[in-house]
Order: structure tokens, then C-alpha cells, then sequence
């Protein structure tokens, strides 16, 4: 009887035993049955692997090719995991053997162990081989007056480099009219400052070219003025001179000012006024006159004048 009890208890323990291996994988990630799984054949996609092009980049220039390209790799579980990890392999387009011309092309992809295979997709690529052209180009730059503030205008815009090497096909580069570096900053140039652009060549229409460029970005100067305008100033006298004198003259030491503003507020002023006040004034002397100045502008060299005053007695 007691026999048989252990007996039962020993199947109960085997069979809990077996359910918690089962439900929880153990001997899967032991390893110990896995041989058949990491065999079996798997499929994977591999986005954006870099293209090496072959060709006699002294003699010639391609256009055409993608700078990445999807990969299906196929075959063994365990090696397609192992790739699609550390990426292992590469894909080649071979133009070694092509004259100047336009060509569809297979990818090659090289590095993959016997057991897997892989294919490009697409399969092809259309290029173009022409003969290599190298020449110098002026630099243009152009800043849009929108990016100016109202009471500014520019000054100069230096760009250093002033002039980049380009590269290309043949037939391209006979198409380039215009070699600009491309501004993307948008905010507002209210003082001198420094920009990075990238330069790019465009035939007749605007269309950007394939070309290579060195060096492919510039530094862009920017120097900007306020804009300013030239009036003359006329006097006004306040206020009453002490009792038993006159005024004799007042004579301000700046006939002409110079204001600050947008180009709408300076072309709607065509003069400025200064109030010389010498209520109270017993003898000749000089008086500071602050300038009242007109709505929007924002300032005015110099800020402040002197009036010389001259006061006699009454005679």
C-alpha cells in the first residue's frame, strides 16, 4: 500500500514537473531542442544599406545610383538573425567595365555565408556614365529683403568662400547657370551676423543638378545699416525773456539731423523742429535742446543740440 502511494506520488511530480518546463519554455531557452528551429528558413528585409559604386572615378561621373537600398536576405534562421544584427555584407554596383552611356544595372550583394541568399530590391538601378568635367564657380548668395527689419538695409554680403569646384557629367555640366548657396534661416537681420549654407548648381529652368560640389557648404557675411535720412532742423522760441531784455538771436550749432526709422515713416518727414525755451532768460548764453522727435522715429544723430542765445538789455 505504501508502495503504491510513493508510486503515485512520484508520476504527480514528474507530470507537475513536464506542465511548469512546458508552460515556461526552459528547455527552449537552454537550448537543448532549439537545432531544428535556428535550421529552418527565414526571410528578413534590411532598410537603408549603403551602395558601393565601382567605376574610374577620374575619368568618369555617375548619376542614378541611390545612396541606400533595401536587402531581402533568405535562408538559415540563425545566420539571417545573425546579419540583419551586425550587417555584415555589402551591396555593389560593378561599372567597371562601362564606356559613357545610360545602363540598367544589377546589384551585386557580397559577404553572405553559402546558406543565405540575398536580393536587392529594386533588383536594378538606371544609371548614367559620363565623361567627369571639374570647373570653378563664383559663389551667388542672395538675401531676401523680407528677412530685413523695416528700419534696416543691407549693407554687404561676403561669402567665403567666394568661389567652389564642381564636378559632374559632361552633358550636366554644360547645363549649370546658376551656382547659389541656399539660405534656410528665415528670422529677422537686424545686426551683423554669420550664416552656413549649402551650395547647389541649377540649369536655366531652376532645376537642381547632380553634381558634386567642394566645399559643399559656405559662410555667409551679413552686415546690415539702420536706415537713416537727412533733414534740416529749424528752431521755434518758447516763453518770455526777463523783464528789461530782449531777444537778440538764436542760433542752433546743427542746421541738419539725422533721423532713424522704416522707409515708410522717413519718407513722410521732410524737416524737424527744435523749441528753444528761454522763458525767463536775463543774458546771453547756450541752451541744451532735446529734440521732440516725430512718431515712429526712433532716434536721431546727434540726440541733442545746443542753441547759443544771445539776450540784450532794452535800451
Amino acid at each position: 500500500m505504501l508502495e503504491n502511494k510513493l508510486s503515485v506520488s512520484i508520476v504527480a511530480l514528474l507530470l507537475a514537473l513536464f506542465m511548469f518546463v512546458n508552460a515556461n519554455n526552459v528547455f527552449e531557452d537552454m537550448n537543448l531542442f532549439n537545432d531544428e528551429a535556428e535550421n529552418q528558413e527565414n526571410t528578413e528585409f534590411i532598410e537603408g544599406v549603403p551602395v558601393e559604386v565601382l567605376y574610374d572615378e577620374e575619368s568618369y561621373y555617375v548619376s542614378g545610383v541611390p545612396q541606400e537600398v533595401t536587402v531581402e536576405l533568405g535562408g538559415a534562421n540563425s545566420n539571417v538573425k545573425r546579419l540583419q544584427a551586425t550587417r555584415n555584407f555589402e551591396v555593389v554596383l560593378d561599372l567597371r567595365n562601362r564606356e559613357p552611356g545610360e545602363y540598367e544595372v544589377f546589384f551585386t550583394v557580397n559577404g553572405l555565408p553559402e546558406n543565405v541568399s540575398g536580393t536587392v530590391q529594386p533588383e536594378t538601378a538606371n544609371v548614367t556614365i559620363q565623361n567627369l568635367v571639374t570647373q570653378t564657380f563664383e559663389v551667388q548668395v542672395e538675401v531676401s529683403e523680407g528677412r530685413v527689419g523695416s528700419s534696416y538695409q543691407l549693407d554687404s554680403v561676403n561669402v567665403e568662400p567666394s568661389t567652389v569646384t564642381v564636378s559632374g557629367g559632361e552633358s550636366t555640366m554644360n547645363r549649370i547657370q546658376y551656382v547659389r548657396a541656399m539660405m534656410t534661416d528665415t528670422s529677422r537681420i537686424t545686426e551683423e551676423r554669420v550664416e552656413e549654407a549649402e551650395v547647389s548648381a541649377f540649369d536655366a529652368q531652376y532645376n537642381k543638378l547632380d553634381v558634386e560640389i567642394e566645399p559643399s557648404t559656405v559662410r555667409i557675411e551679413i552686415d546690415v545699416n539702420e536706415l537713416s535720412k537727412e533733414v534740416p532742423v529749424y528752431q521755434e522760441t518758447t516763453g518770455e525773456v526777463a523783464d528789461g531784455n530782449r531777444l537778440s538771436d538764436v542760433e542752433l550749432n546743427h542746421d541738419t539731423i539725422e533721423i532713424y526709422g522704416d522707409r515708410e515713416t522717413l519718407s513722410s518727414i521732410s524737416s524737424v523742429t527744435a523749441e528753444v525755451d528761454v522763458g525767463g532768460m536775463s543774458s546771453s548764453g547756450k541752451k541744451d535742446v532735446r529734440l521732440e522727435l516725430p512718431e515712429n522715429v526712433t532716434k536721431s544723430e546727434p540726440a541733442v543740440l545746443e542753441a547759443d542765445v544771445t539776450i540784450e538789455e532794452d535800451e
